[in-house]
């Protein structure tokens, strides 16, 4: 399958998974055209990255009054991307 990033969808995830998961951003097929990024991976790693940024999500995505924080935006655009039916 292949999924359509914006920058900042993109830079976040390769930022993150760089740092946190390096396995699964070595599965990921990156073609980068004008202002988005195309990602081509199977739904296996898609349902893996989906997961991921679940539990980032759940950690780092929410203020004090429980609002999403600027990083749980991007969190939430990531798990709607690599959703896989």
């Amino acid at each position: 399958m292949i999924l359509k990033l914006n920058k900042n969808q993109f830079d976040y995830l390769d930022n993150s998974l760089s740092e946190q998961r390096p396995d699964l951003k070595s599965k990921l097929q990156i073609r980068k055209e004008d202002h988005f990024v195309f990602i081509e991976v199977d739904e296996n790693v898609a349902d893996e990255i989906r997961d991921w940024a679940g539990e980032e999500l759940q950690k780092k995505g929410f203020d004090l009054n429980y609002e999403l924080t600027s990083e749980g935006k991007i969190l939430e655009e990531l798990i709607d991307v690599f959703y896989v039916e």
